[in-house]
């Protein structure tokens, strides 16, 4: 019996020893498994709850809250950097699963208090409850490299693999299966991690608990019908004060939501409503919104859209062959067909817009399916850039929304409304083409005026022939108050309009409730004179209360910021960046006497995102969508990242204090820029296949050196012996990625995203030169 207990008891003591050791020296490689889930699951997320805002808050607080969120990777940084002061290592290499599971029940408690709370105007808050998973994920990551410096380029590895992975899982999973599923996909992502984890970390009894854990989630995932029912009660989007719902509430219109699909693009919405018989609402994040109009097939039955408005540009002149930009729910097709259009290319960015009118295709008479329709979906720019055709008309209606009111657009880049768009345009109609545009209110038409003006300057029609060239008609003249402009019809012809043309038109206008602005060959030019007046004496036109109206260029495309000044909450963003860095950092540093090398991580942070940002912009163009941009750019320069890292650590990489890669980095930022510059206005590339591997071949090798400051700059610190501080570098890191995101929509808004690329790879070259990584009394290792 004595021999037995001395058995169990070497047993008990040799499992314990195995343990210790696996808790001393966890193998690599569950490790690297773990932090490229994590980070996948965190990247994921990000743009899930970005997603999840956008119906419901105006587009610059979406940008606003899910960056002031993201700063939670910089709180867990300073967290983890606070703890290993307190708990010892095998604490805290214990404690890895426990973050684990606590990341996993963050996502779910997050995004079902976005989702299922009524909506709130005391935003931070929905910043505070989205910040939750980045401060616990923070933690988890920070942990990882604090702890594993040694294989900084390993782990760094992982963590922009794992990032670049999900910026293509996150469309692929919110198209097929919405944003909870997604939810819960990147919910198992955590909890698998945890589990695999566990098995080197933990007891046999945790090891089942977390078994179990994964057992009934994945029950709860299953259930399909309940996650079905959860999906259709978003209580934030509902009692959202800016969708088209609460405006029909308002009304007093009794209404009912049909149905409804999700995507990475958009939520797509179908109303149905009292006073709209013989139509249904198809409504884009609730504020974009088109008519999908009940169609048999008889035309007979829709003669009265021929009154409207939107009908006016398809009235004079031939229509045989008509680009249709924007065609949401496909009222603008039905126009064309009105028209006699035979044959119709029309142009929708958003799928989901096309999958609902497809799915109510007996409603709609098929209108997207119809022989005369050829249906493209990417952007409408991109299109006629790429295209040989040669049009009757290009029509455009109320691309962006059909909110007057368009403050929320401000941040949005747009490359519709540009000098250079507006000369595609024009080389793709023939040579009696028209090109027409429905807008919103003065400002814009006034804006789009001055920049058609400046484009067909240079294509040699001067603003005193122009005149001959351009039609505005406003909706509803007889009904609104004087000098009023609600919703505009703005017509550029490439000939000049017959005084029969403008006869035409103006008997179609009195025979409707709408009133001209201009219209040529028929006097009462007042509008027009006063633009004249406004273009001669200021390139900038800022007109009435200090208004910016000036033309927009592809590199600053930023139609509807009309502000002269800089955005308030871009700048609120950059002083909590300065804030935290103040309060969570800039203390630690000085008691571990860094003065230069956090200089170096925050030059990281700034300059690879002001180079990332400025890129999915510009490959927009090439790439013909701004979701597939994100997803090429980011899988190109994270990916690339990714493998630089691993060998990063080569020491001919290393001259004296100088770093090689940071200056490659510089080169190949202006080379990339050249060379996309003259890609996107010299070189046809039809086929998107060939489009997608040119934007590698870019950009791949840019990213795979800049994949190698960040790890090179975290294992120096650990062989200096401030292998403590490495968690407050991952998050100042972090935190000044949103800094550089930020600076980087504030200068393409004011002065352009060329420049904003040229201050990222200044950055880079600063840090070559300066070499802030070492500090002053450090030497260089051989």
């Amino acid at each position: 019996m004595k021999r037995s207990n001395n058995q169990n008891l070497n047993r008990i003591d040799r499992r314990k020893k195995v343990r210790k050791d696996l808790i001393e020296q966890i193998p690599i490689l569950p490790l690297l498994v773990s932090l490229f889930l994590v980070s996948a699951s965190l990247f994921i997320f990000q743009v899930t709850i970005t997603r999840v805002f956008s119906p419901i808050l105006r587009y610059h607080f979406v940008f606003l809250l899910t960056s002031m969120a993201i700063f939670g990777l910089g709180v867990g940084g300073f967290i983890v950097y606070r703890l290993a002061k307190k708990t010892k290592t095998s604490q805290l290499k214990l404690n890895l699963p426990l973050w684990l599971l606590l990341l996993a029940s963050s996502y779910i408690l997050s995004f079902s208090l976005i989702y299922k709370l009524p909506f709130m105007n005391f935003y931070p808050l929905y910043s505070i409850i989205a910040a939750l998973p980045f401060v616990v994920g923070g933690i988890f990551i920070a942990n990882v490299f604090m702890l594993m410096s040694n294989y900084s380029h390993q782990l760094y590895f992982a963590d922009l693999m794992g990032a670049g992975i999900g910026s293509l899982l996150v469309v692929v999973l919110i198209n097929q299966w919405g944003p909870v599923n997604t939810m819960l996909v990147i919910t198992g992502f955590a909890i698998l991690s945890a589990l695999l984890l566990s098995f080197y970390l933990w007891e046999k009894q945790q090891i089942v608990v977390v078994i179990g854990i994964a057992f009934s989630f994945g029950l709860i995932g299953a259930y399909q019908p309940g996650v079905r029912q959860f999906e259709k009660r978003f209580t934030g989007y509902y009692t959202s004060p800016l969708t088209i719902l609460s405006t029909l509430r308002s009304a007093n219109s009794n209404h009912f939501l049909k149905d409804w699909t999700w995507d990475a693009y958009s939520r797509t919405d179908v109303i149905e409503t009292e006073s709209s018989q013989g139509a249904k609402i198809v409504s884009i994040d609730g504020g974009s919104n088109s008519k999908m109009i009940q169609f048999d097939g008889d035309f007979s039955k829709v003669q009265h859209l021929k009154s409207d408005l939107n009908y006016l540009p398809f009235a004079v002149g031939k229509n045989e062959k008509a680009l249709l930009i924007g065609p949401g729910g496909g009222k603008d097709i039905l126009l064309a067909l009105l028209a006699g259009s035979k044959d119709i290319h029309a142009v929708e960015i958003n799928g989901g817009s096309v999958r609902i009118v497809q799915k109510y295709a007996a409603y709609n008479g098929d209108i997207y399916g119809r022989d005369e329709v050829t249906l493209h979906v990417q952007d409408g720019r991109n299109f006629v850039k790429q295209t040989n055709e040669q049009y009757d008309i290009i029509y455009l209606a109320q691309v962006m929304t059909e909110v007057a009111e368009t403050v929320g657009y401000a941040l949005a880049e747009n490359y519709i409304y540009t000098k250079e768009a507006i000369k595609d345009y024009w080389n793709a109609l023939n040579q009696e083409g028209r090109l027409a545009f429905i807008l919103h209110d003065e400002r814009d038409t006034t804006r789009l005026i001055f920049t058609v003006q400046e484009s067909l300057a240079e294509a040699g029609i001067p603003m005193s022939q122009l005149s001959s060239h351009v039609v505005v008609i406003n909706r509803g003249g007889h009904g609104l108050s004087g000098g009023t402009v609600h919703m505009p019809l703005l017509m550029i012809k490439k000939s000049p309009f017959t005084p029969e043309e403008s006869g035409k038109l103006l008997e179609l206008i009195k025979s409707g409730d709408n009133r001209p602005l201009y219209l040529p060959n028929t006097g009462g030019d007042d509008f027009w004179q006063q633009l004249i007046w406004a273009s001669e004496r200021t390139n900038q036109i800022n007109i009435g209360s200090g208004l910016k109206l000036s033309p927009t260029t592809d590199n600053s495309p930023y139609f509807f910021d009309f502000k002269s000044g800089i955005e308030s909450n871009l700048l609120i963003l950059l002083a909590g960046v300065a804030l935290i860095s103040l309060i969570f950092f800039r203390p630690a540093f000085r008691r571990n006497k860094l003065k230069r090398s956090p200089f170096f991580f925050i030059g990281l942070g700034l300059g690879f995102m002001l180079i990332e940002i400025s890129l999915i912009q510009k490959f927009t163009l090439l790439l013909g969508h701004p979701t597939r941009s994100f997803i090429v750019i980011l899988i190109a320069l994270l990916t690339g990242g990714g493998l630089g890292s691993l060998v990063g650590g080569w020491p001919k990489f290393r001259f004296k204090k100088k770093y090689l890669p940071l200056v490659f980095i510089s080169i190949l930022t202006i080379v990339d820029f050249v060379l996309i510059e003259t890609i996107l206005y010299n070189v046809r590339i039809s086929s998107l296949a060939n489009r997608i591997l040119v934007s590698f071949v870019l950009l791949v090798p840019l990213g795979f050196f800049m994949g190698m400051p960040f790890p090179h700059g975290l294992k120096l610190l650990k062989q200096k012996g401030k292998g403590n501080v490495v968690p407050l570098m991952w998050g100042l890191n972090g935190t000044m990625s949103i800094g550089g995101s930020v600076l980087a929509v504030i200068i393409s808004m004011k002065i352009g995203t060329s420049y904003a690329l040229a201050l990222g790879g200044l950055i880079y070259l600063l840090l070559f030169l300066f070499s802030p990584l070492y500090e002053k009394n450090w030497k260089v290792s051989p």
